[in-house]
């Protein structure tokens, strides 16, 4: 099950977030020059439907990012920067079909440790 981590910055939290390059492979094909809707469920079992990417073009930043419904899950999350999000390729059983999920975990500091939250 392909997958990724993400501790989120203040550009994450605020725009948006990049993905890792290699972990395109895993994600709807990119047609180029526009952002590419696709559903994602988080784990509380609610369905972002337009979860949205794109490749930024030139040298300086050519990182993938998530946009559209990403800024409304940080906003219904509120997420904030430290927070962590674990993105999940899954398999349908019934047809093979990618499933896509989130999850976010809120990073707390309690008595100098770092406790990160289940995820909701």
């Amino acid at each position: 099950m392909p997958s990724f981590e993400k501790c989120l910055t203040e550009v994450d939290v605020n725009k948006q977030v990049a993905i890792p390059r290699d972990f395109v492979q895993h994600l709807p094909d990119y047609e180029g020059g526009r952002t590419i809707t696709f559903p994602v469920h988080d784990v509380s079992g609610k369905l972002w439907e337009n979860f949205g990417y794109y490749i930024r073009k030139g040298e300086d930043y050519p990182k993938p990012v998530f946009q559209k419904d990403w800024r409304k899950y940080v906003r219904d999350k509120r997420l904030r920067p430290g927070d962590k999000i674990i993105f999940r390729v899954e398999r349908n059983g019934d047809n093979g079909a990618p499933i896509y999920t989130i999850a976010a975990q809120k990073k707390t500091e309690l008595f100098g440790s770092t406790i990160w939250s289940s995820e909701f």
